[in-house]
């Protein structure tokens, strides 16, 4: 970590930012999102981590227009070359594909579709499959129909 106290001030932003989207889904009446190390993570997270950085990196990331400052952002496992705020996040529940079959994965309630939440440590990272690819291995995620 940098002694720079500009840097540091942003560290502590971005901090506070993941602080606020994890209670944000807490009082959605979800649980709290997993919280590991990229090392550690599901392979999901470490792939969609993965083209987050390289759009990040070469300069094609994407935002919604309501991000402006540090504040909880989200990335969609279907599209992880895009930030997006809180309220597109939820707003986008309902239109979500499944993550394995690409069908609609019925996320239009929190027992719909089964979704799993991993926070980094600014964003909250969110993939969501459709009942039916859960089931054979049974109910699993971080919230929905998971456990």
């Amino acid at each position: 970590m940098s002694d720079d106290p500009s840097q540091i001030a942003v560290t502590d932003q971005l901090r506070a930012a993941g602080d606020h989207a994890e209670r944000l889904l807490i009082a959605s009446g979800r649980p709290a999102p997993v919280r590991t190390t990229p090392d550690r993570a599901a392979p999901w997270f470490r792939e969609t981590r993965a083209v987050m950085l390289r759009a990040e990196e070469d300069g094609t990331l994407r935002h919604c227009g309501h991000l402006a400052a540090p504040q909880p952002t989200v990335v969609l496992a279907e599209a992880a070359d895009r930030l997006v705020c809180w309220d597109c996040y939820t707003k986008a529940q309902a239109l979500r594909g499944c993550h394995i079959c690409g069908g609609p994965a019925g996320t239009r309630s929190l027992y719909g579709g089964v979704e799993a939440v991993i926070r980094g440590p600014a964003a909250v990272y969110s993939r969501v499959i459709c009942r039916a690819c859960a089931e054979p291995a049974g109910p699993r995620g971080t919230f929905g129909n998971g456990r």
